[in-house]
């Protein structure tokens, strides 16, 4: 009797031992909004925006002052949720390769209940998703066209198109859903991805905003400039969501072990002006300075980050997946480079030493298959030319301070973030000549642009 109860008593402690292993893995939020730079969060000093929830969360948690993004929705997508750069992997505007593995395929992998709501925009249908690692979903514009995302939205859910949302907000069905998947998997680890369909043109006055203005579908809304008085209106509503998920995992006592993550896809739309300090910040969507990159970062988890303030860490959209399979135990994919490197030692406060530098490839159409006509070739490349002058095409590579382009153009971003004053190679100082020779090699390392992808058209 003694040995049974001694070996019940084994059993019962192993099993005790394996649920608190499982319970020690953090819970993952990630938040990523549409269409709004950095200066969108008050926390970063914008006079434009009030967002206290994310603020709190900043104060709280870390603030990174150096996170860069793409300049657009797709490739951001695609970058963030497999770690690599998109001169890898990209193939065009809405489409994820189906070959492809991303953060959801590890994670659930790693056993982690996984949950995707907000802007799909990547292709497929729902078998789609959960090829890509989502069990659950709650998305805008999965197997149906470019419908209407805010009022009376057209949302597929798990499989089926919802009805009677003649009256109700998207925001507010995708926060919905969320929140009753973080209930009803509190008792296993849990994966929240959030791509946003805020604050994405069309620009609409939202639940909180005053009477008037249109809440019909798409298309419909009035307002100058497409209702861009609505903006800031629709920035304290995604901040109002970023509230009422954070009291969600408050209620159900999960908030201590979740890491929550919020971040940016690409700058403003360009007829948004936002004012931060003295500056004042022109929307840079789809083009490669800092106004269509620079994106916000904020991590937030109190059983791990201590507040430091703002930080100077370089980072960009890659390191998110290695830095949530190193959080989780999961395993890095392999099938090929990662290109992000795992911010965990400084969300832990073990460093605040970053990676030397980040890189962009932008294509927002992918590359052209090339034409057999020597005549159309010509013709492709010299637009391509043309668009990689005005910066709404081409690489970058970059430390904090400098900025070194494919064609050479070299920028101190510090001094010169309107990119207005090239530096000549040996016009600068010795800090900035190595800067140069740094960028250089990543150029170096990533290979030419090539205008053409693999391939002939017939």
């Amino acid at each position: 009797m003694l040995l049974l109860i001694t070996a019940i008593s084994a059993l019962s402690a192993g099993q005790s031992a394996q649920a608190a292993k499982q319970q020690a893995r953090p819970n993952i939020v990630l938040l990523m909004c549409d269409d709004m730079g950095y200066e969108g969060v008050s926390a970063y000093g914008s006079q434009t925006y009030k967002t206290p929830h994310l603020d709190r969360l900043a104060s709280q948690g870390l603030l990174f002052n150096h996170c860069y993004s793409t300049p657009i929705c797709t490739t951001s997508r695609v970058q963030i949720m497999t770690g690599k750069y998109n001169h890898r992997n990209y193939v065009r505007f809405g489409f994820l390769d189906t070959n492809q593995i991303t953060f959801g395929n590890l994670l659930r992998d790693a056993g982690y209940a996984t949950a995707i709501a907000g802007k799909w925009q990547l292709g497929g249908d729902g078998k789609t998703v959960r090829d890509f690692g989502f069990d659950n979903y709650c998305l805008w514009q999965v197997s149906g066209g470019r419908d209407s995302r805010f009022w009376d939205p057209r949302i597929e859910q798990d499989g089926k198109l919802l009805d009677g949302l003649e009256e109700k907000f998207g925001p507010d069905v995708f926060c919905d859903y969320l929140c009753n998947f973080i209930h009803e998997k509190k008792e296993k680890p849990f994966f929240v991805y959030y791509p946003m369909v805020l604050v994405h043109w069309p620009f609409v006055p939202t639940p909180d905003s005053p009477p008037g203005g249109s809440r019909e579908r798409s298309g419909k809304y009035d307002g100058q400039n497409g209702g861009v008085e609505y903006f800031p209106d629709m920035v304290n509503y995604l901040d109002k969501i970023v509230g009422r998920l954070i009291d969600q995992l408050k209620q159900d006592d999960l908030v201590d072990n979740t890491l929550f993550l919020f971040t940016c896809d690409n700058g403003c739309a360009t007829n948004i002006v936002s004012q931060m300090g003295d500056q004042t910040i022109h929307g840079g969507k789809a083009s490669l300075p800092d106004a269509g990159t620079h994106a916000a970062l904020v991590a937030y988890w109190p059983a791990v980050i201590k507040p430091t303030g703002p930080i100077n860490t370089l980072v960009d959209l890659s390191d998110i997946l290695p830095t949530l399979v190193a959080a989780t135990g999961a395993k890095l994919p392999a099938d090929g480079p990662i290109d992000g490197v795992s911010f965990l030692p400084v969300l832990r406060g073990e460093t605040q030493e970053s990676r030397p530098w980040i890189f962009c490839h932008y294509s927002r159409n992918g590359l052209p298959r090339e034409p057999k006509a020597a005549e159309k070739r010509e013709e492709i490349i010299a637009k391509q030319q043309r668009e990689i002058q005005a910066k709404t095409l081409g690489r970058f590579a970059r430390t904090q301070r400098y900025k070194l382009y494919e064609d050479g153009r070299f920028y101190d971003i510090s001094q010169d973030v309107l990119e207005k004053k090239n530096l000549p190679p040996g016009s600068s100082s010795a800090e900035a000549e190595a800067a140069r020779k740094t960028l250089q090699a990543v150029h170096d390392q990533m290979g030419p642009w090539e205008p053409f992808s693999a391939g002939k058209d017939d």
